[in-house]
Parts: C-alpha cells; structure tokens; sequence
C-alpha cells in the first residue's frame, strides 16, 4: 500500500536529488519498516547470499500447480521476521502478495485469480522471472529498524535525507498506524539532527508549516495510473528546508480566484 512509484521522480526533484543518486556514490540507509513482509524484502536488498538462496527457492516452485502452491504458501499465515530473515521466508513473501521486488508495483504473481492455472507455462516463466529478479537486487550498505519512533538520530552528516512516508490521514487502512503527532515528532527530531526531511501526506503537515516548514503539492506530477482505490488522490510534501525545485501552477484564464 502507498508505494511512492508514481512520485519518484518528483519527490527526488524537489529534494534536489536524482534517480540513482545513493546506489553510486556509497550512500549509506537506515530502513524503518513495521511491516514484517516489507523488512524480508529490505533485507534482500542488503544480504546477496540471502537473496541468492531465495531466488533458487523460488525456481523450485516453477513446476509446481499455481494453486496449489498459492494456497499452501498462504495457509502459512503472515509474514514472519523475527531474529533475522530466512530464505525460504524471503520466497514466499516474493511470491504470495504478487509484489514486484523491483519497485514498479506491477505484481507478477496474484494468486489463483491473477494468473491462470490453465497456463501452466506461463506460470512457470513467470516464477522463473522473479527468481532473476530477487537474484538481481543490488546490494546496498542498509541497517534495518521495524520502528521509527524508537532511532535516536546523532548528530549527522551534511547531506543527510530522512524521508518519511506514514499512513495517511482518513484514507486506506494500513496494518500498522502512526498517529500526526507521533509523525511530527519524529520529523523535528531528525530535523533537529541535522537531516533534510522530508513528509509524503494526502494535505500539508499543518503543525509543521506553522513552525515555517515548506510545503509543495505534487499531484499533477505522477506518473502512471492515477489512484481509484482511495480517497487520498492529493499528494503533498512538507519539508523543513525549501524546496530546490516545485512544479510550475498553471494560471487561470481570467485571473480569477
């Protein structure tokens, strides 16, 4: 839910950065993730072994009857990461959700309704396609966290970003909820730390900008299929410093209000 796939690009703009940037030039990542699926696959990108190991797991299910095999991996219950990944773990949350581990949030897997159990081939072209693709994860100097709240940040270096994507206000339920107060707390403590911030949010962060914090809406800026499963179709960003680039707001007409 909320993958920032169509406002990458944008996002990275307005913080003066590019695509590409932190995997180049050695940037290291903290990851706070609450979500036990999410961490298996964040853990992938910082361990080659372990996502070796899933990629061939993976392969091994290519014969297997896809619905089968999607209700067995289902019948397991949720995502499970405690005291570290494991491979077979990694796979099956590769798999189950229909998650594209290369960030596009295009599934290539949906279970027995997504894809067709008559066309076995397919299937197991698919299978073999995400196995390459965990198995291609680039490998990235990450420390991963399951909540924000509890990472007191030091002093930090210049250049430092913390981008925040919480759940948003009203909109689409998510498992694991951050109130606004808890959201703006974490903000001004690594804003205080020295970091640029960065809050994706359905409106301007309202205890933040009073505080003369920025805020730039990206709404027209996405790119892709726009969102019909929400409520939320306004995106907004508020950050602690301005901004190095905001779209440009087209002017009405007849210079009304």
């Amino acid at each position: 839910m909320g993958a920032k796939t169509g406002y990458a690009d944008v996002i990275l703009r307005v913080l003066g950065l590019r695509p590409g940037q932190g995997y180049i030039d050695g940037t290291r990542y903290l990851w706070c993730e609450p979500d036990a699926g999410v961490r298996l696959l964040l853990h992938a990108y910082t361990d080659r072994d372990l996502a070796t190991a899933a990629a061939e797991i993976i392969r091994g299910w290519k014969d297997e009857e896809p619905r089968a095999l999607w209700e067995q991996l289902r019948a397991e219950g949720p995502a499970r990461c405690p005291g570290g990944p494991t491979a077979r773990e990694v796979a099956r949350w590769v798999i189950l959700p229909g998650w594209d581990v290369k960030g596009t949030g295009c599934g290539f897997f949906r279970g027995p309704g997504g894809i067709s159990s008559g066309k076995h081939q397919r299937r197991a072209l698919t299978i073999t396609g995400a196995g390459a693709r965990v198995e291609s994860l680039s490998t990235l100097p990450a420390a991963i966290h399951s909540d924000a709240r509890e990472i007191d940040p030091p002093t930090l270096p210049p250049g430092t970003v913390a981008y925040m994507d919480p759940p948003y206000l009203d909109t689409t339920g998510y498992a694991h909820g951050l109130g606004r107060e808890a959201v703006v707390e974490i903000a001004r403590r690594w804003a205080d730390a020295g970091a640029l911030v960065c809050i994706s949010e359905a409106e301007p962060i309202g205890a933040l900008v009073a505080d003369g914090w920025h805020k730039v809406e990206i709404t027209g800026e996405r790119k892709g299929q726009r969102r019909t499963f929400s409520r939320q179709q306004r995106e907004w960003l508020t950050l602690n410093r301005a901004p190095s680039w905001v779209p440009s707001v087209q002017a009405s007409l007849f210079g009304g209000a």
